[in-house]
This record gives structure tokens, C-alpha cells and sequence, in this order.
């Protein structure tokens, strides 16, 4: 008697809830829908902390290169004798040492930036591997790279005078600072 009694305090529970006695749940479309809706937002954040991820990699590119600039003017200028800087293109390393001092100090690009196309005044290098000179003052010639990543590019222009840094989209631009 006592369970009888249990049981229809149960279905009297039940009813007073407004749930009946047939389970209820997601249909298959209802969660086919949340999930593309889901689907939907994962790409869209993707896309967005994708381009997040590839200006915070052009901005250490470009860190390193004005690095390198400041390193191989500062060592040039203090031992008074010609420095060069050994740009690597395949490998995104850049060196920095005397042309007969086989210690050299080294600057690897960040992952996924290569080097494209460098540029000197009226002088493009097709090659991946140059050097670039600095005199015992402390002076270089003005230059320009093309950093990629992926589709991604951008342009690093070093002002040999002064070793300011530069940085554009527009080949143009390139092409003009050069010839100045």
C-alpha cells in the first residue's frame, strides 16, 4: 500500500512538473543545427586568430631584421672594420660577422616567414643567399625584403644612413624609397 501511495506522489510530481511520461530529448536536426551553428563560430574565431597569429609573426620578423641592422652597424662603427650580414632566404636565418672571423652571431626568422624577393637601389637579388656590407662608420646601403607568410606579404625597407625601418604593402612604395 505504502508503494502505491510512493507511485502516485510520483505521477502527481510528474504532472505538477508538466512533463509527461514519454521521455523527452534533441531531435537529430535540432542538434545537426547547433552544431553547424557551432561549426560556424569555431571558423570564424579561426580566421580571426589566424590573422592575429600572422601580423604578430611579420612584427617579430621585422624585430629580428631591425636587430640585426643595429647589431652589425653597432659591431662595425665599434671595431672600425667592414661587417657583413649573410642573408640565408631558404633557411630565414640571418649572420652577422667580419668577412674573416668564422664566429658569427646568428638570427633565425619566426616559423612560417620566408623570405621573398630583396631589393637595393636599382638592383634586385635573384639569389637566395647575398651579403650585405657595412662600412667601419657604420653605414650600409639602403635595402628592402619581402617577408611572406602564406598569401601574406609584407615589405621590410632599411635605410642604410640611418637604419630606420620601414614597412609597407605597396611594391610602389618600395620602388620609390629605393630611388631616392
Amino acid at each position: 500500500m505504502k508503494e502505491k501511495i510512493w507511485i502516485s506522489q510520483v505521477n502527481l510530481w510528474v504532472v505538477k512538473m508538466g512533463v509527461n511520461e514519454r521521455r523527452q530529448g534533441f531531435t537529430l536536426l535540432e542538434l545537426m543545427i547547433v552544431f553547424a551553428i557551432l561549426g560556424l563560430l569555431a571558423t570564424i574565431a579561426m580566421t580571426s586568430l589566424a590573422g592575429r597569429v600572422g601580423d604578430y609573426r611579420f612584427t617579430q620578423a621585422m624585430e629580428i631584421i631591425g636587430r640585426v641592422d643595429a647589431h652589425a652597424r653597432r659591431q662595425a662603427h665599434t671595431q672600425r672594420q667592414m661587417i657583413r650580414t649573410s642573408v640565408a632566404s631558404l633557411a630565414n636565418v640571418l649572420r652577422v660577422g667580419t668577412p674573416d672571423d668564422p664566429t658569427t652571431r646568428s638570427f633565425k626568422l619566426p616559423t612560417g616567414i620566408r623570405i621573398g624577393e630583396t631589393k637595393f637601389r636599382k638592383q634586385m637579388i635573384p639569389t637566395t643567399d647575398f651579403d650585405i656590407r657595412y662600412t667601419p662608420y657604420g653605414s650600409s646601403p639602403t635595402y628592402a625584403m619581402e617577408l611572406t607568410l602564406g598569401a601574406q606579404s609584407r615589405w621590410i625597407i632599411v635605410l642604410g644612413s640611418s637604419g630606420q625601418i620601414i614597412q609597407t604593402n605597396e611594391v610602389g612604395e618600395v620602388d620609390e624609397i629605393l630611388s631616392l
